[in-house]
């Protein structure tokens, strides 16, 4: 019988007659992490066929089947696994896959027999909970997820099936309560704004209908039934309803005296999110005291007073497009097409930048807008107003330490940030120069690394930056390339595993936990993302639970509607991840098309093309979802940590802070190999 079930998989043997089950086990993990899926499975056949009690082959191979989009087989492997050891996750699993070959009887079985053996088990009720909602039971749904939620209330799709139930019941108002929460347990679950903005239209909410579609159309612009949905709510809102929050008003900041210290970085201001001058033609701006207006080579251009309102705009003059600076009556003081400083006559002063008009209803609170030290530089690029802000590395480093971490995160944890912004910095200043073609050295955005100016200054970031001044982690006496992220969702990623990233010798990957590792397996792989294990970086009262776990569904037609557009596949088959890093980041990923095949090799295409809105990490696996006709209608994304996950886990350092580690031993764990040194002032 086990000869005949593996038939089908299998035609013809491995050529492996000396290997073990265990061998061919351990091989088919490896050839699955190389993203060579079908031989995987060979591998696995061939271990069950010398030993059909090997656990760990039949559960492997069910994920690897599960995840080429073969649902039906993937449940006859975890039936084999369930039959030698029944366990809960097992049982669940086998349910999931009978859910998704379209076998409803199948899975309930399964579900129930899982929650025999773990009444709490969350996935098994949700299962459960599926079931009931396509079966038009949605009372019975509600009393499953509830049992879920008590069993797993961090899983954000709880509260969404739950919102899915009270529309079947017409409860508009419970289910539109129940989407907000799905949606405010992860601002990244864009999916959940869409029934909720649809829920809030039923309401006749439109306010908030509008608000929802509009981060949806800002994380992906190009949807059309948004777009759609967005031009029926518009004209039922007024103008004021329709402005958005200008981020003017915002409080007084903490003033402190700060000396110029370090080496001058020049930072470009209101840049996107690849570090580029965002299209801005005009800005107000005043400073703290009396200021020059100078050229490039320090000569005086004009002068003004403390507080007076100024204002820069680009203005085309025949054919030529030209920086014009007016005073605070509006007459023109300078027409240029080279660079403009604003230079503070006080050493401590500082620059406001700001929309052209102030605010109707604050007229007097000069200090609204952007806050900065140093110099401010105002020049044309292309057709674009550019600024930087001109400083020096201390006074840098004083605004990125809390726009970066939390202020109040453990004193040891703020220490390692502030050596790595200060680090970061100086690498990027010296060797990369990544924004020459921009006229800047940094951007403000997380590019480089997120810098907010004064308003990020505050007595505690001031005392931690002070108290670590110049000090900075070396490798062989120079700088090091110390970047970081905000969670690795328990294991980091060597450099050398990413396309293009480089081979460092302190970019290794760790483990961020005691007695934790990365996963050996598709199944470790799998559970590893469906649990909650205990590393640095769980979740605590610094770090946000989605930041360490979070799922994701992604509708098909709107995925398939953004690859088309933006790889022109024609109609989307399947999305396939390929190679997986040790940590089980994916490396490598295939979208299959109508008209052609396109392979992701970039951490960043992948994490931006694959949903509505960008993923928070590439540490994931995909379910997929079958609508009639077997066709795929949801990709089901379970998924761990924010970012790129090389180098130093911003949430593991509060863990390890936590833990009693001082930043040094931190920075150390990071960063193998490294020295902390310190700059010559």
């Amino acid at each position: 019988m086990l000869a005949l079930f593996l038939g089908g998989l299998l035609s013809s043997p491995v050529g492996a007659a000396s290997l073990t089950a265990e061998d061919l086990t351990a091989r088919g993990h490896a050839l699955y992490f190389e993203g060579r899926h079908a031989k995987a499975v060979e591998s696995y056949v061939q271990a069950v066929r010398l030993s059909s009690s090997s656990i760990e082959a039949w559960l492997s191979g069910g994920v690897v089947l599960e995840e080429t989009g073969q649902p039906r087989k993937a449940a006859r492997w975890y039936e084999r696994a369930a039959e030698l050891s029944g366990g809960a996750g097992i049982l669940s699993a086998l349910g999931w896959a009978r859910y998704r070959s379209g076998d409803l009887g199948g899975a309930r079985e399964a579900f129930q027999q899982a929650l025999a053996r773990d009444s709490g088990h969350p996935y098994a009720l949700l299962g459960l909970a599926r079931i009931e909602i396509e079966s038009s039971r949605p009372q019975a749904a509600l009393a499953l997820l509830e049992r879920a939620r008590k069993a797993a209330p961090l899983l954000n799709l709880v509260p969404y099936y739950q919102g899915r139930a009270y529309e079947l019941l017409g409860e508009e108002e419970r289910a539109a309560q129940a989407y907000r929460e799905a949606v405010r347990s992860d601002a990244y679950f864009i999916e959940g704004r869409d029934p909720l903005a649809r829920a809030s239209l039923r309401e006749k909410n439109y306010q908030e209908a509008w608000r929802h579609l509009s981060r949806i159309l800002d994380a992906e612009p190009h949807l059309k039934r948004f777009q759609a949905l967005l031009r029926r709510i518009r004209p039922r809102l007024s103008r004021g309803q329709l402005m958005r929050p200008s981020g003017l008003h915002r409080p007084i900041p903490y003033l402190a005296e700060s000396e110029q210290e370090g080496p001058l970085v020049r930072v470009g201001i209101e840049t996107d999110s690849l570090g580029r001058p965002r299209p801005r033609q005009s800005v107000g701006f005043q400073a703290s005291s009396d200021f020059l207006l100078v050229d490039a080579r320090g000569r005086k251009l004009a002068e003004g007073r403390a507080e007076e309102l100024w204002q820069a705009r680009l203005r085309r003059f025949k054919k030529s497009l030209m920086l014009v600076v007016s005073d605070p009556t509006g007459r023109i003081v300078l027409v240029r097409q080279t660079s403009v400083l604003i230079r503070p006559k006080s050493p401590g002063g500082f620059i406001a930048l700001k929309g052209v008009r102030p605010p109707a209803d604050e007229p007097s609170s000069w200090m609204s807008g952007r806050l900065l030290r140093g110099e401010v530089e105002l020049a044309l690029f292309g057709s674009r107003l550019r600024i930087v802000n001109i400083l020096d590395l201390e006074s840098y480093t004083h605004g990125v330490l809390s726009a970066e971490m939390p202020i109040s995160s453990p004193l040891e944890a703020l220490k390692t940030q502030a050596v790595l912004a200060r680090t970061h910095a100086l690498r990027i200043l010296q060797v990369t120069r990544r924004h020459r073609r921009q006229g800047y050295d940094l951007c403000d955005q997380q590019h480089c690394q997120v810098y907010e100016g004064l308003r990020a200054e505050s007595p505690r970031s001031r005392e931690i930056v002070s108290a670590t001044r110049g000090r900075i982690v070396t490798y062989v006496g120079r700088p090091a390339h110390t970047i970081y992220f905000s969670n690795c969702g328990g294991t980091t990623q060597s450099g050398r595993e990413l396309n293009g990233w480089g081979d460092l010798p302190y970019w290794t990957g760790i483990a961020d936990g005691k007695g934790l590792g990365p996963p050996r397996s598709p199944w470790e792989l799998r559970e590893h993302l469906l649990t909650w294990p205990s590393a640095y970086c769980q979740p605590s009262n610094h770090t946000h639970p989605s930041l360490f776990r979070w799922k994701r569904l992604i509708p098909f037609k709107d995925l398939e509607e953004k690859l088309d557009r933006r790889l022109r596949i024609g109609r989307l088959l399947w999305v396939r991840p390929l190679r997986r890093s040790r940590s089980g980041n994916v490396n490598s990923l295939l979208v299959q098309g109508s008209r052609r095949a396109v392979r992701l090799d970039s951490e960043m295409q992948i994490r931006s093309l694959l949903g509505i809105g960008a993923l928070r990490s590439t540490l994931f696996f995909i379910e997929t979802e079958y609508g009639p006709k077997a066709r795929p209608q949801t990709l089901v994304f379970h998924g761990g940590g924010w970012g790129h996950g090389v180098g130093l886990c911003q949430s593991g350092s509060i863990g390890r802070a936590e833990s009693g580690h001082g930043y040094e031993e931190i920075l150390k764990a990071y960063f193998p190999g490294t020295e902390l040194g310190r700059l010559p002032y």
